[in-house]
C-alpha cells in the first residue's frame, strides 16, 4: 500500500497535470469544446430563423438533425448562395442539409444582403463588413440554443458564398476546423502571417465563364461591379497561395479520378492541415454532383463527382 506522503504527492502531481491540460490551447482532433446550449432539448428539422444586424432582419434556415443529442457535441456548417440565389435555393441545390443530417451535422443556410440580387460582401477589413457580423451573431445564437463543438465548424457555399466562405476563415481566425469553396476560391487573399491554419478543399471548372479558372474578368465584364472587387486569381495559383500559408510541400500530387476530373493535392501539411482541389475538366459554374442547371452561361455539371459527398468526408477528418 502507498504512504499517506506518496499518496499525497501523486494527487498533487494528478492536480497539477491537470491544471496544465486546462491552460493549453484545443488543437486539432482534441477533445470536443462543448456550446452552452448542451443540455437543452430541441426538435429535428428545419426552422427559419433570426438575427438582428446594423438595425437589419438577417435570416437563415437552422436544420437540426434526426437523432440530435444535447449532450453530445455537433458539427456545424455553414452553406452560402451565390449570387442572385437564396437560402432555400442552396439547400436544394447542395442538399447538405439533408445529407449533413444524416451525418448528425447541424447546417446554417443564410440569405444574402439585397433583394433580387442576394450577395455576400467581401469588404475589408472584417470589422466593416456586416455579412461578417451577421456570421457572429449566427454562431453565437446557434451555439446558445444547440450543443454545438467548437472545434468543428465548416463553411462552404458557391460563387459568391464560396468567396465569403473563403473570407471566413481569415474574418473569423481560428474559428473555422476547415473551408470547401465551390467555384469561388480565386477571389480573395490567403491570411496574413500569423492567423491560425484552416484546411481547404477546393472545387473548380475549367470552363467557368463566371469565376474563370484561368483568372481575369468575372461574368466577362471588366470587373465584377456587383461583387465590388477586380478580377479572379488563376485558380491553381489561388490554393496553391492557401498550401503556402498551411506550410504544405509542394509540388501537388495530381491524380486522375475520373475522365473529367483531377485532384491536386498538396503534401505533408502540418498539424493535420490539408489543401486540395478538384478540378473539373470541361465544368461550368456549378456544383459538381448536383442536378445540372439549363444555362449556356453558367456551363456543364459533372456527375463523376459529389462535392457535397466529398466536403462531407473532408470535413469528417478535420
Amino acid at each position: 500500500m502507498l504512504s499517506t506522503m506518496r499518496f499525497r504527492l501523486l494527487v498533487s502531481l494528478l492536480l497539477a497535470v491537470v491544471s496544465v491540460m486546462a491552460a493549453v490551447p484545443v488543437s486539432a482532433g482534441a477533445a470536443p469544446t462543448k456550446a452552452s446550449g448542451c443540455g437543452r432539448e430541441v426538435a429535428a428539422g428545419a426552422t427559419t430563423r433570426h438575427v438582428t444586424v446594423d438595425g437589419t432582419q438577417r435570416e437563415y434556415l437552422l436544420s437540426i438533425p434526426d437523432g440530435y443529442d444535447p449532450s453530445e457535441p455537433a458539427p456545424l456548417l455553414f452553406d452560402f448562395h451565390g449570387l442572385g440565389s437564396n437560402m432555400q435555393q442552396q439547400a436544394l441545390y447542395s442538399d447538405l442539409d439533408s445529407q449533413g443530417g444524416a451525418l448528425g451535422y447541424v447546417v446554417v443556410t443564410p440569405n444574402g444582403q439585397g433583394g433580387v440580387l442576394r450577395r455576400w460582401s467581401l469588404r475589408s477589413p472584417a470589422s466593416a463588413n456586416p455579412d461578417v457580423t451577421f456570421v457572429q451573431r449566427m454562431l453565437k445564437a446557434t451555439n446558445r440554443s444547440l450543443c454545438i463543438d467548437r472545434n468543428r465548424v465548416f463553411s462552404t457555399g458557391i460563387s459568391n458564398g464560396a468567396m465569403f466562405s473563403t473570407l471566413l476563415a481569415c474574418a473569423l481566425p481560428g474559428r473555422l476546423a476547415a473551408i470547401a469553396p465551390v467555384a469561388g476560391v480565386n477571389a480573395t487573399d490567403v491570411c496574413r502571417s500569423g492567423t491560425p491554419r484552416v484546411s481547404v478543399l477546393a472545387f473548380h471548372g475549367t470552363a467557368d465563364q463566371v469565376v474563370p479558372y484561368t483568372g481575369g474578368a468575372y461574368f466577362g465584364a471588366a470587373e465584377g461591379p456587383a461583387l465590388g472587387v477586380p478580377g479572379a486569381k488563376p485558380v491553381d495559383q489561388a490554393v496553391a497561395a492557401w498550401a503556402a500559408f498551411d506550410g504544405c510541400d509542394t509540388p501537388p500530387k495530381i491524380a486522375s479520378v475520373a475522365h473529367d476530373v483531377q485532384r491536386a493535392t498538396w503534401p505533408r501539411c502540418p498539424k493535420h492541415g490539408t489543401v486540395a482541389l478538384y478540378r473539373v475538366i470541361g465544368g461550368g459554374h456549378t456544383w459538381p454532383g448536383a442536378f445540372a442547371v439549363q444555362s449556356d452561361r453558367l456551363g456543364a455539371t459533372t456527375a463523376s463527382i459529389s462535392a457535397t459527398d466529398l466536403m462531407l468526408d473532408f470535413f469528417d477528418t478535420h
